[in-house]
């Protein structure tokens, strides 16, 4: 009898773990939505609110041009071409992007998502390079403004966030 009694319990723990699991995580996928939306507006260079303030980030980095295209890094190598950009994020990011990196993005993938966390993503667009840069450390309200200057063939769109 303690034995099924020991069992019935082991059984209702682990039901109110998954519970607990499935109520947690479904938090967590729906406070990644209110992040992901303003970064779409910040892409779409509309304004966006968020109803929490939410920590913002500027990452440096470069787009260098190798072999015919724009990839992004943090290193340039010598006789390179460069053009230094930033990385937005929005949320609780981690301290370093390197997976990020070494990649071309286009505005249908400006946006990555990670745990708690949206990065806005430099992109490019034939000569065009588009990038984020925001006038604060966190913030509910971001108005987007753009900026734009032209040398040696390469269009540099600067995207300023205020918040």
């Amino acid at each position: 009898m303690l034995t099924f009694r020991y069992l019935l319990t082991v059984v209702a723990a682990m039901a109110a773990t998954a519970a607990v699991a499935a109520t947690v995580l479904g938090m967590f996928s729906s406070s990644q939505a209110p992040l992901v939306s303003a970064a779409a507006s910040i892409v779409a260079e509309k304004a966006a609110h968020l109803d929490t303030p939410v920590a913002v980030r500027l990452y440096p980095a470069n787009y260098t041009y190798t072999n015919g295209r724009w990839i992004l890094t943090n290193r340039v190598s010598p006789g390179a071409t460069a053009v230094p950009v930033y990385v937005l994020s929005l949320g609780q990011c981690p301290p370093s992007i390197q997976d990020m990196l070494n990649k071309t993005y286009a505005v249908r993938n400006a946006t990555v998502v990670l745990t708690n966390c949206v990065l806005v993503m430099p992109w490019v667009q034939g000569s065009t390079i588009t990038h984020y840069a925001a006038t604060c450390r966190s913030g509910t309200d971001f108005r987007p403004e753009t900026a734009e200057v032209e040398a040696s063939g390469v269009k540099m769109r600067l995207v300023v966030v205020n918040c």
